[in-house]
């Protein structure tokens, strides 16, 4: 068909479908099923559950709340998850999920789990998107994988700076867990305090089934460490913190968003908390943001869970895409296009861009913990995007 003739039948057909009365939206979702599926593979069981129910709360809530608007286009979301509570599992349930044909398929905030799946993926035309944290996830040739959150790379860059240029540290210590993401951080930045000419006084590590970091935290208070990053998990987080108070440790504290995750919260009394800092993505509380308090409302009343900064991500990430569908509807090529030029979408707390990695996510929160609360003091973002 030449272009005139094209452009008669496309007008034809819009027309056609003013006469119907359907909407832009509901034109595009015609060809889509109906309900639409959407799938999650993510871990709710395990020593893993306690990050991974986060990306089900929030995708949940958000399919929850679109159905009872009508829909996408005047069609149902039907969202199908399966437990990961190991890498293995995480291959096996993507296998499973890809197969009943989803429009779009979610991943994880569990980094080996998603570089387990990279085969999966890889195979299919299906536009995936995933919360995992490591830097390299979207450096694996994969062109249909997205990331929702921000990640390891953009917190090791983040954080040394607010540490030299905002707070003024001139001695800063590093304690970490000895694992490939807090090993991986700490290299990450050591390197950045290099560039801003600064040289930590400590460089600090723990074994994650360690229960007493003593010796390091007294190594870093030797050396007059004037402000400390604390880089882990909740649970290791949580014995930092409350060993540092113990010692009488009051240089400031500055950690990843374990520090206000709610099983750290729930584990620290208010004089182990107080004061304590974190950097990392948005959590809805402590902001100013009717959004934001409606979000962690529900999720809280549907699922007795506090919500995160992936309840958030993953959340906003199912409005996007409705978004995208009502746009042009299911076909997956499309979906990838669109994915690929979105930029400045506003979500619940921050905007979504997606540069040249396919990375969505260019903004974090800088916390700081009045009592057992967080409360957001400033945020931090990319610039070039």
């Amino acid at each position: 068909m030449n272009a005139s003739r094209l452009a008669v039948a496309v007008a034809v057909a819009l027309g056609a479908a003013s006469a119907c009365g359907l909407s832009g939206g509901a034109l595009a979702a015609a060809s889509c099923p109906d309900p639409i599926p959407i799938v999650l593979t993510t871990p709710l069981s395990s020593g893993l559950a306690l990050l991974g129910i986060q990306a089900r709360n929030g995708m949940q809530v958000a399919v929850d709340e679109i159905n009872d608007r009508g829909g996408v286009g005047g069609h149902k979301l039907a969202l199908s998850v399966e437990d990961t509570p190991d890498a293995t599992s995480a291959i096996n349930a993507l296998n499973r999920l890809v197969e009943k044909k989803p429009v779009v398929a979610y991943s994880s905030m569990i980094s080996p789990q998603v570089f387990a799946q990279a085969d999966v993926m890889r195979k299919s035309a299906l536009p995936f998107l995933v919360g995992a944290t490591n830097a390299k996830i979207v450096d694996q040739g994969i062109a249909n994988l997205f990331r929702i959150s921000v990640h390891d790379g953009q917190l090791a860059a983040f954080a040394p700076r607010y540490v030299v240029e905002t707070l003024g540290a001139k001695r800063p210590a590093i304690i970490a867990v000895a694992d490939d993401y807090g090993l991986g951080a700490s290299k990450g930045f050591q390197e950045a305090f290099a560039q801003l000419h600064v040289s930590p006084v400590a460089v600090e590590s723990y074994a994650p089934s360690d229960k007493d970091m003593t010796a390091q935290l007294l190594d870093i208070a030797d050396k007059k460490a004037d402000v400390v990053l604390v880089w882990g998990r909740p649970g290791d987080v949580t014995l930092v913190l409350k060993q540092m108070r113990q010692l009488g440790l009051s240089m400031p504290r500055i950690g990843n968003t374990s520090v206000v995750a709610a099983t750290t919260l729930n584990n620290l009394t208010e004089d182990e908390a107080d004061g304590v800092m974190a950097i990392g993505g948005m959590i809805p509380q402590g902001v100013d943001s009717d959004t934001a308090r409606r979000l962690a409302a529900r999720a809280l009343e549907k699922f007795k869970v506090p919500a995160d900064n992936f309840t958030v991500s993953y959340y906003d990430s199912v409005f996007l895409l409705k978004k995208i569908i009502e746009n042009v509807g299911c076909d997956a090529a499309a979906i990838r296009t669109e994915l690929a030029a979105t930029k400045g979408w506003k979500g619940t707390l921050i905007n979504y861009t997606a540069d040249s990695k396919r990375d969505l996510a260019h903004t974090v929160g800088v916390y700081r913990m009045k009592g057992k609360t967080p409360v957001l003091i400033s945020t931090l973002t990319e610039t070039g995007i």
